[in-house]
Parts: C-alpha cells; structure tokens; sequence
C-alpha cells in the first residue's frame, strides 16, 4: 500500500478511541460530522420496516440479475467448503483437524458517495461466502445517505442474502463498532471488506482485537495483449476499472506497437461524455500505462512480477499464457471474458489481492470465514513409543519441565493406587545419547 497521511493515521485513532469510549454517541456525532446526516438514538440498525419498504423501490429486473449473480456466487464458492477429517495409524494415535465456522463477522460495504454507490456486488462477494461457511451472525454496515437511510437496492440484496444485522454506519468508525462493540452493535470476530483509506486503516488499528482480510488497495487492472487484440474492447476494460476512482491503475502489457496506438486512441475516444469522466481522466493520466515490450516472453515475466489484481489476457492462444502467469487475483482468459464479469456474475470473487500482493495472497472465500483446530488422541502403549523422542527433544531445548510431563505418566504408582506400569522396551527415563559420529 501507498504511504498513508500521518494525518490519516492520527484521525483514525482518534476516531476508533471515541466510539470505544463513548459507543453510539460517538457513532451519532460522526454520522452529523462527516456524512451530514442526522440519527437519532435507536435508529443505526435498519428495521423491517425499512426493508420492507424498499422491496417496493426495486423493479424485477433487479431482482432477476440479483438472484443470477447470487446463484453464480454459491455454486463457485459452494466447492471451497471444507470437512472436519480424522484419521489413525498403525500405533493407535488419533489424529485429525475439525473446521469449524467462525461464530461471527462483520463486512464493510462502501457506499459510494454520500451513501448513493453503493457496492451491491460487495455484499455478495462478502456474505456469501460468509453464509456458506457456516458463520452464526453475519452483520453489514455501510454509510447513509442524506435522508438516514440506506438505498433500497442494497437493502433488498442483504434481505435476500438473509444477513443478520444492517447498520448505518459509514467510514472508520463503522469499523470501530465491529470491533469493539457499542450499546447498539455487538463486536463481531472478523471483520471483510474494502473501503477508503480510513477504513484500511482502521482495520489496521483493530486487528488483533479482530481479524480482518488484510488491507485492499486502489483497484488495478493488467491487460496482456497481442496483435490479435480488440483496441476498443481493452480501452474499454482499462477504462471500467479507471472509473473507480482516482487512484485507480490500469495497464496494458503489450508486444504490438500499432495495438499499442490503437488503444490509446480509444482511450481518448471513449471516455467523453461517460458520468464519472473526470475521475476516469485523473486515473488514466497518473496512474495509467501502455507498456510496450519485445516478446511475449518478458510480457509475460512483467505481469508476473507486477501481481496484478485483475489480468486480462487478449492474445491468439490465451491458454498458453494462462498456463505461465503465476500472481494474479483473478484471470480473465480472452476477448469475451471483460473483468467486469468478474465484479457481478461469474461466480469468484471479487475482493481480491492488490498492491502486488498477490505473490502470496488469494481473493476472499469461504475458507477465510473457517478456523481449524488440531484433535490429537494417544494411548498409553502410543505414548510410551515415542517417550524417548520427545525426551530429547525437549532436554535438547533445554525444557525439563516438558520432558516431566511425559515421564511422570510412567514414574511410581499412579494416583489409583495402582503398580507403578512397566516401561516399553527400551524406554529408560532419561534416554543415553546417541554416539558423536567421528569423521573417517
């Protein structure tokens, strides 16, 4: 991630500071100060009532492309459930790892601005995974709008989505309340989704009294192309994901020259007259790139190294260039595959790994919202097989008092009054070391 404003820093601690000592009145003073909106005591959660009212201010087409890209999000991510498994050896241990859901989270869902933006397809990506994995309370905040509400369509998507709780709250101190609780929010035990720099950074501050999915920064886009490539369908894609906002990246990796012109032509061609042209103009003009190159071969490699959040590949055999990329959030494999697929219908998801970070990062799934737990089952016999083992290790440690743990279920009578039992073949308490082998 960029270097963040020590002012950021500062005004995110004093924010998470006030809604731990003050709770909703902190809450209630920061949606007046910063999304000018007025809430009076009571009215942070959305009630059925306002649920039930905004069924009535979404058409059917809503609706039926909801239920698409929901039924799409369950069946991919249907197969990352993991099961609970036990296994036993030949020596009577008892070995196994139980999964299970973690009870409780909270996801952040930007609301774009002043709450009229808001990320449906967020929600999605956020809860059903959540939903999938088994979580007992899944709760949602996202900013207000002026009049204290929050826009029908987000709303309709959490109901049918089942979640839990919805709250208005926006920004660093939503992130506050999910983590340490207020007189209307109970904390939560994650805490997923992406926001401004506020919110990454207050997800920053709570972690350890939390989890949360890491810090999500500007949304990039790579596209990797060939002479074989549409200019107008990339100008297209580089400019949906400038459209984000200004801190937006978008690149093309290229080894055409012409294509190369070609699209920055259409770039120029089609952002006129688009509803969010500036920000698609700023975006493009700092932090957008044509990078033309002499090979496939070390377009390849830059795209490796760059670890995009999204990569397009537009090339004659794309899947002889998906089969070389390596760190990538999602891939998005030819010409009538836009990444815009990605954020709403395909099925994986779409909070994904940036600022290079997936070398070693994956997008969000069900496995974020499950904790596993090691079950391990000895005998006596199976203990009394590896005393000897553990012995040294522990006495190499310098740990004595682990070495007695052992050692004191074979030492003297047991507590029942019973013989002191017979040691396994070859068990002494404290084992002889081996001979130093000597150089020949």
């Amino acid at each position: 991630m960029a270097t963040v404003d020590p002012r950021v820093v500062q005004t995110v601690e004093d924010i998470l500071a006030q809604v731990r000592s003050r709770g909703d009145k902190a809450l209630l003073a920061y949606a007046r100060k910063l999304d000018r909106v007025s809430l009076k005591p009571g009215q942070l959660r959305v009630t059925t009532e306002e649920i039930d009212r905004a069924y009535s201010l979404v058409d059917l087409e809503f609706m039926k492309a909801l239920e698409l890209a929901r039924a799409s999000i369950e069946r991919f991510h249907q197969s990352q459930l993991e099961r609970s498994w036990m296994m036993t050896d030949d020596e009577g241990v008892f070995l196994g790892l139980k999964v299970f859901p973690i009870a409780s989270v909270g996801a952040y869902v930007p609301g774009g601005a002043g709450g009229k933006r808001p990320l449906v397809s967020t929600a999605l990506m956020c809860t059903i995974p959540a939903r999938i994995a088994g979580c007992r309370r899944i709760v949602v905040a996202s900013p207000p709008r002026a009049e204290g509400t929050l826009d029908p369509h987000l709303l309709v998507a959490l109901a049918e989505l089942d979640v839990d709780e919805i709250y208005k709250i926006g920004g660093a101190q939503a992130i506050g309340a999910l983590a340490y609780g207020t007189e209307s929010v109970r904390p939560v035990d994650k805490i997923v989704g992406p926001g401004n720099m506020y919110v990454a950074m207050a997800k920053l501050a709570v972690s350890g009294a939390v989890a949360t999915d890491g810090l999500a920064g500007p949304s990039e886009i790579v596209v990797l192309a060939d002479a074989s490539a549409r200019a107008d369908f990339i100008a297209a894609d580089m400019i949906a994901q400038a459209e984000h906002d200004a801190d937006a990246i978008a690149v093309l990796v290229t080894v055409d020259g012409p294509l190369a012109h070609a699209v920055a032509a259409e770039l120029s061609r089609q952002v006129g007259g688009l509803d969010r042209e500036a920000v698609i103009k700023k975006s493009l003009a700092t932090l957008g790139s044509i990078l033309l190159l002499e090979s496939l071969d070390e377009a390849v490699d830059v795209v490796n190294r760059i670890a995009p959040e999204n990569l397009e590949i537009h090339t004659a055999d794309p899947q002889a260039v998906l089969n070389r990329i390596r760190t990538a959030g999602a891939i998005h494999v030819g010409p009538w595959t836009p990444q815009v697929l990605g954020d709403y219908v395909a099925g994986p998801n779409h909070t994904l790994p940036t600022c290079g970070t997936a070398r070693y990062g994956s997008p969000l799934g069900v496995w974020d919202f499950l904790k596993r737990t090691a079950v391990v089952t000895y005998t006596r016999d199976s203990l009394a097989g590896v005393a000897r083992a553990v012995d040294t290790l522990a006495h190499v440690e310098g740990l004595e008092a682990h070495a007695r743990s052992l050692a004191i279920r074979f030492d003297g009578p047991d507590r029942s009054g019973a013989a002191e039992p017979a040691r396994a073949e070859g068990q002494a308490r404290r084992p002889r070391r081996r001979p130093r082998r000597r150089a020949a």
